[in-house]
């Protein structure tokens, strides 16, 4: 006689499939370029005042659609004062998400900014999209943390990524440019696949025994939601390399000190991490995700490695293993810092969010910048029925509350990479990335890396890659077993 319980459990087995693979998010591409439609994957106003692409790749890191690339180089070769964004959003994230609003929004933004239009600036963003959300039956997605997160480091570990943004920057500063900037981002996941991806570029080694520069200027990530692992180790190949020097305000090379090629200004870091300081999905729900892999996996012994910054002190990688960068304290080197609220400044001609606006007209020598609105998430509705509608009017909300803010060093390696503790009144919760607040704060970042001389943006010099020290350093920081 069949067991009744077995049909039962059978039944609730398929039914449990049924849901797994009806919720199964589609692998893309969502914009596929086509016979009909050749470029689906490029898209912007009428008046061309920006262009936004796409390129989606899969879970194992290879694009979905090559043409995409291709055309998204076509955008960047066209333009003759590209200022490009290339951002790779996080979890539960993709092609379609209300990320692409969100980033379509600050597109819009930045180039209807009178400090952008005046001097015809081809804003250009491009989306670089993956499966953050592969799950979407509600309740279930949030059992994705592992598998996505082991996916975003997939991605970061393959080539195409990494060959995708370099290809695009270099096509931003290709020879007969009038201007050219480009700036990377990355959020949650995708501040892990930025992290790991340009890490790699960043200490690359060059034909001279020493770190080549990047073809990109300027890399910020938001709320990463990586291991501090790889964090800790770029910081100490940094503080391998680097020395600070007050007097010159930049990063001097340990090798050969004196050699003015050699310094790497204090103002133009080679990443820059943003931790929301209310941020509980790295700050509460990673550690206790990576605790789930440690006793899944049966990992109990961690070898002791040195902090950066702190000769001699050497502590448990699990510390690292268990916090995210902008939570591991011992990898945290600014703060924002309140300086108190402050009259609006004179002669702005923006209507909305108009510290960002402040904060792009004039330099930064000391490292200050404004907000100018009540961090509620006013500006958070940016799509109509899943869709951005370029121009829309976003009146400002009135309520305007002018503060002002500095990045200043707490303490840890003073190298160039800075990880940043940032107010919930500028970043609220792990999202709040594309609050009116947190573009305010990332435009001051833009005026700090490329400072004004003459009322133009002025060349950066160029980065020499240094030499490499000598051993003592070296021995001295050498890994030593628990």
């Amino acid at each position: 006689m069949r067991n009744p319980y077995s049909i039962y459990y059978r039944v609730l087995l398929g039914l449990a499939l049924a849901i797994l693979w009806a919720s199964c998010a589609s692998y893309g591409p969502y914009h596929a370029n086509t016979a009909a439609e050749p470029l689906n994957s490029v898209r912007g106003p009428a008046d061309g005042r920006y262009k936004m692409a796409f390129v989606e790749f899969g879970d194992q890191g290879s694009p979905l659609d090559n043409s995409q690339r291709k055309e998204a180089l076509e955008v960047v070769h066209k333009a003759q004062r590209p200022l490009l964004f290339v951002y790779i959003h996080g979890w539960q994230n993709n092609a379609v998400s209300g990320d692409v609003c969100r980033f379509e929004h600050f597109l819009d933004t930045v180039s209807s900014f009178p400090e952008f239009t005046g001097r015809k600036i081809d804003v250009i963003g491009v989306y670089i999209a993956w499966r953050g959300k592969d799950l979407t039956f509600p309740g279930l997605n949030l059992l994705t943390f592992w598998s996505r997160k082991s996916t975003g480091g997939g991605i970061a570990a393959a080539n195409s990524v990494l060959a995708t943004i370099e290809e695009l920057a270099v096509a931003a500063r290709e020879p007969g440019k009038e201007y050219h900037h480009t700036v990377l981002l990355g959020h949650s996941f995708g501040a892990l696949v930025l992290g790991n991806t340009i890490s790699h570029s960043i200490l690359g080694a060059n034909g001279e025994g020493g770190r080549s520069s990047s073809p990109w200027d300027m890399a910020v990530a938001f709320n990463s939601a990586d291991t501090s692992i790889t964090t800790r180790q770029l910081m100490s190949e940094f503080d391998y390399l680097y020395k600070y020097d007050p007097q010159k305000r930049a990063y001097v090379n340990r090798g050969n000190l004196g050699e003015e090629t050699t310094a790497v200004s204090e103002n133009r870091p080679a990443l820059v991490l943003l931790q929301s300081e209310n941020d509980s999905a790295t700050g509460q729900i990673f550690p206790i995700g990576q605790g789930v892999v440690d006793l899944t996996n049966l990992h109990f012994h961690w070898q002791k490695v040195p902090v950066p910054g702190h000769h001699g002190e050497k502590v448990s990688e699990n510390e690292f293993y268990t916090h995210t960068p902008g939570n591991e304290k011992y990898l945290v080197n600014y703060h924002v810092v309140p300086l108190g609220e402050i009259s609006p400044p004179s002669g702005l001609r923006a209507t909305e969010n108009r510290a960002f606006e402040a904060n792009i007209k004039q330099n930064r020598p000391d490292f200050s910048f404004y907000t100018s609105e009540h961090n509620d998430g006013h500006e958070g509705n940016s799509c109509r029925n899943g869709e951005y509608i370029p121009g829309d009017v976003h009146p400002p909300t009135g309520k305007e509350l002018w503060r002002k803010w500095k990045f200043e060093y707490t303490g840890n390696a003073r190298v160039p990479y800075w990880i940043v503790r940032v107010p919930k009144d500028i970043i609220w919760g792990h999202g709040g990335l594309w609050s009116d607040n947190s573009v305010a704060m990332l435009g001051a970042l833009f005026r700090m890396e490329f400072p004004l001389a003459g009322g133009k943006v002025a060349t950066p010099k160029p980065v020499t890659a240094p030499r490499s020290p000598d051993l003592q350093q070296l021995n001295r920081d050498r890994h030593v077993p628990e």
